[in-house]
């Protein structure tokens, strides 16, 4: 199928066919901090950090990183560029393709100073965390899981029901189940596919999307069709550019070190246990079993989810608030305190940057010059 993903093909070569990649030094990190900066960047515009990430992913881990380049691509893309999706696709899907055009590290490298500048729309997270186990869906999951595929169907077509439930329709049709868990059972992809094109979904949306699931088989792929409808079914969709959170340290931004990494989770947890405000807001709304992940989430959220250039679009606000409540719900916070722990870490970043530089110095991990270490701990002595 991916053969029908030819348009793309010959979009990108013409982008490829003048480019000159610059110079670029590998990133001192181990590949899951590498990882976790290659997106961090792409989502903040980053370029010159991202094609750096990419330089040194694909150094350290070969021919994953087309895998990592799609499901950024589908997660914080989005339908924000289909195009830019469908090109990173049928890129990361074609090897004959990409050593006909300069080998796997030039494309990589290209792709990665694309993503950046790209408009983002982060819908497809939003949708499938939600469909997956927000509290306040249970029932509805419960009907959808015991449903046929054409029950499955006729809720993904009701435009009356919200977008979540119709996100959990899509997504259990789907079968695409994740890693290691068995929650939606088996589903119909060719019946879903089917009727995102019927809804009005462009086929080579469809196309992109069904080689991107059968590649990575990530639930989150299923969303990006659902998402470009919703997005692009209202005339008032703008594109904003939105204020970034400071980004700390030299060699590795400080942002790269999130959940998703050792020495992330290391300085969440040392950082929320340490900070009077936040240790406050924890124990004030939210359960002892529940406090690092929820410190996790808020952290996430203030610096690792924003990105520079967003798609906004008649509910993209709401959808974003009511994925931000999954994550912490499930960490059992309270309603209420949502608000209060957001702005308990964000009034304290420094601090959680000079935690995060000193794990990240220690582990040797990274690169982390003497003038960031110094100008973060400063910081952070001053924060009162």
């Amino acid at each position: 199928m991916s053969i029908r993903l030819v348009d793309a093909k010959q979009r990108l070569a013409a982008k490829l066919s003048d480019y000159d990649p610059p110079v670029l030094h590998p990133i001192e990190a181990d590949p899951w901090v590498v990882s976790s900066l290659l997106q961090k960047s792409i989502r903040r515009g980053e370029t010159e950090i991202a094609q750096r990430a990419a330089h040194t992913l694909f150094m350290l881990k070969g021919s994953a990183i087309w895998r990592r380049l799609m499901v950024i691509a589908y997660e914080d893309i989005g339908a924000g560029a289909a195009d830019v999706l469908m090109m990173t696709t049928a890129a990361g899907t074609d090897p004959a393709w990409r050593k006909a055009h300069g080998g796997d590290g030039r494309v990589a490298v290209a792709l990665a100073g694309m993503l950046p500048e790209a408009t983002k729309d982060r819908s497809t997270d939003y949708l499938i965390c939600a469909a997956k186990d927000h509290p306040s869906l249970a029932a509805e999951r419960l009907a959808i899981a015991s449903g046929s595929i054409a029950d499955r169907l006729s809720v993904l077509c009701d435009v009356s029901l919200t977008l979540p439930h119709r996100a959990m329709a899509a997504w259990y049709t789907s079968g695409i189940e994740w890693r290691g868990e068995r929650q939606v059972g088996k589903g119909d992809l060719a019946a879903l596919l089917e009727a995102y094109g019927e809804l009005g979904v462009p086929e080579q949306l469809i196309v992109a999307t069904s080689v991107a699931i059968a590649r990575t088989r990530e639930p989150i792929t299923v969303m990006a069709p659902l998402a470009w409808l919703v997005a692009h079914q209202h005339p008032n969709v703008i594109i904003c550019n939105c204020p970034l959170p400071c980004a700390a340290g030299d060699d590795v931004p400080l942002y790269a070190l999130d959940m998703h990494t050792r020495p992330g989770r290391e300085a969440i947890w040392r950082f929320a246990r340490e900070n009077e405000a936040v240790r406050a807001c924890l124990e004030r709304y939210v359960p002892k079993p529940g406090w690092r992940r929820a410190a996790y989430a808020a952290a996430f959220y203030v610096d690792g989810a924003p990105v520079k250039q967003r798609l906004f679009w008649e509910g993209s606000e709401s959808l974003e608030a009511f994925g931000i409540e999954r994550d912490f719900l499930t960490a059992g916070a309270a309603p209420e305190g949502f608000a209060p722990l957001l702005e308990s870490v964000r009034a304290n970043l420094q601090h959680l940057n000079a935690v995060r530089a000193e794990v990240l110095a220690r582990s040797h991990l990274g690169s982390i010059g003497p003038t960031a270490l110094g100008a973060v701990r400063t910081a952070a002595e001053g924060r009162g």
